[in-house]
């Protein structure tokens, strides 16, 4: 797969318009999201995206991986921490922007 065919950036679309309804309700939350490439670059099959608010020292870790096109894991944690691949699995046409609106007010605070 190219990287610019990659299922994050439709994810980080969806994210991205979530982003903009909770910075405009809740402006005490400042979500960045990102996208990295470093797994597939380190030989993994798969892409991360991450929705952090370093002011409150909290992340939501998405992973996508090539072998389950479907799926999507996520992981809640803090910034400061490592991952601790605790993931829950969600089907990836569930992840609409009315969720990712949900999981940015309600985890990133």
């Amino acid at each position: 797969m190219k990287i610019k065919d990659a299922k994050v950036y439709t994810l980080s679309d969806i994210a991205t318009a979530a982003q903009a309804k909770v910075q405009a309700a809740f402006p005490n939350i400042d979500p960045i999201i990102g996208i990295s490439h470093n797994l597939r670059e380190s030989g993994f099959a798969a892409d991360t995206m991450t929705i952090q608010n370093h002011k409150t020292d909290k992340r939501i870790l998405l992973v996508l991986h090539d072998e389950a096109p479907d799926t999507v894991d996520v992981e809640f944690g803090k910034i400061s921490k490592d991952p601790t691949f605790q993931f829950e699995t969600y089907n990836l046409q569930d992840m609409t922007e009315e969720l990712f609106v949900d999981w940015m007010s309600e985890s990133l605070t």
